[in-house]
């Protein structure tokens, strides 16, 4: 998912009463930030009881504890429906829960609160793709590109996270057109995607995969030395 930092600096402005907690997260002292959040839950009046539980939601999304993380999204949603952010997070923690029409219909339901957010879309291109609807997942992780992107190619100018973004998802990308055995197009996605982040050996191994299929043996190699000097590097392991 897309770096924390950068997808909390988009979030609407909290209840002041939880700055804290949030803060906590957010430098991943969880344990702080649920304390904090709950002393803030067990306050007579508290305005925002949908807002602190999505914080601690948040701080068990983080450590990967996603149905942990799903219970207090949801009931963030029962408390404060229209806090859209907590329906975001709700559909990847089903998502990562293997709960994928689920994941869908949340997702989506996001989408239609904020359809510029390039995360949601690819979301939506992940579940299709797990869901196996390759066309589908290339419509919407395309869409996730072209927002991300402004609809311009990367250039010098371009964040680095926005570049590593776009690496993920034209890899991702690839993915849903091998579902369709589209190996020229898949082919090109992953050279998009180790142009924009090369030091990712995933998108590397899978290039030489391609290459491999389309009979570029030569290309294929390249790619491998790539791909298995980079998981080394990562891993002090030489076979990926």
């Amino acid at each position: 998912m897309i770096a924390l930092v950068l997808l909390l600096a988009a979030l609407p402005r909290l209840d002041a009463g939880l700055t804290d907690a949030f803060r906590q997260v957010k430098a991943g002292r969880y344990q702080e930030g649920r304390r904090a959040a709950e002393a803030y839950l067990a306050q007579p009046g508290a305005a925002h009881p949908g807002q602190a539980e999505f914080v601690v939601g948040l701080s068990f999304h983080q450590q990967k504890l996603y149905e942990t993380a799903r219970l207090r999204f949801a009931r963030a949603l029962e408390k404060e429906p229209d806090y859209a952010t907590a329906r975001y997070f709700l559909g990847f923690a089903l998502l990562n829960l293997g709960r994928l029409d689920e994941a869908r219909r949340e997702l989506t339901a996001y989408v239609a609160v904020d359809p510029s957010h390039a995360e949601a879309h690819f979301g939506l291109g992940l579940v299709a793709l797990e869901q196996d609807r390759g066309a589908d997942a290339q419509n919407a992780i395309a869409r996730a590109i072209a927002l991300a992107s402004g609809g311009a190619p990367a250039g010098p100018q371009t964040p680095p996270a926005v570049r590593r973004d776009l690496a993920r998802y034209e890899a991702r990308l690839a993915d849903a057109y091998l579902r369709d055995d589209r190996l020229e197009p898949a082919r090109d996605a992953l050279l998009r995607s180790v142009a924009l982040w090369p030091d990712l050996f995933e998108p590397w191994h899978k290039l030489a995969r391609v290459r491999r299929r389309l009979g570029d043996a030569a290309g294929a190699a390249e790619a491998q030395a790539r791909s298995d000097a980079l998981f080394k590097l990562r891993t002090g392991d030489a076979t990926p």
